[in-house]
């Protein structure tokens, strides 16, 4: 179960549908650029994830920063990013004006934008810090790990599918399920804010 909260979770914040049709509208029939595009935005999110996981705890020490109160912030960027997408938004937490003008130089979108911040921005790595720090056995942790590497295996196939994605699926069909992503992305966030303030009121 803790898997499949944690993979889950994880997918439907880093939507890599919204990212897989950002890459056929920029690269239209260049599957072999779209594969090492694919390829190299995966890494970068596994790598992301894996430092996030291996330091996270230690910089939130050296902070003195408290896990509750990422669980607040946290959660309120994720409430963020859902009202935007129940909206059929793109959030402004994965797509600002700057990402959209790298975008379109095209030079190299495979780490900046895609990977780092549409895929792996502050609301996949405040996340991440989270679900970290409530671990409390090694069984937890490799099956955190695990729903890392899944997700991070959905995203490399979904983005080298793109082409295939954006005609099959369609604006209609994405902005359906960009909406109910956006449904667990409040869930999330709603849940994060609860935990947050309850455990720092009854702390008081």
């Amino acid at each position: 179960m803790e898997l499949f909260k944690y993979l889950i979770s994880l997918l439907v914040i880093v939507d890599p549908i919204f990212a897989a049709v950002m890459v056929a509208t920029l690269l239209p029939g260049e599957e072999e650029e779209i594969k090492r595009v694919a390829f190299k935005a995966s890494a970068t999110v596994l790598v992301a994830s894996f430092v996030t996981l291996l330091f996270g705890q230690g910089l939130l020490k050296i902070m003195g920063v408290n896990i509750y109160s990422i669980k607040i912030f946290g959660g309120l960027i994720l409430l963020s990013m859902a009202f935007q997408m129940l909206q059929a938004n793109p959030p402004k937490t994965k797509h600002t004006k700057r990402e959209e003008e790298a975008l379109q130089e095209k030079d190299e979108i495979a780490v900046i934008p895609i990977g780092i911040p549409i895929l792996f921005g502050p609301g996949t790595f405040t996340t991440l810090l989270i679900f970290r720090e409530e671990v409390q056995s090694a069984s937890q942790l490799a099956q955190l790990v695990a729903a890392v590497v899944l997700t991070v295996a959905v995203i490399y196939f979904t983005l080298e599918k793109a082409s295939l994605l954006a005609r099959k699926v369609g604006p209609t069909g994405i902005g359906v399920t960009v909406r109910v992503f956006g449904l667990f992305v409040g869930a999330l966030g709603s849940q994060f804010v609860v935990e947050g303030v309850k455990h720092l009121w009854s702390a008081g």
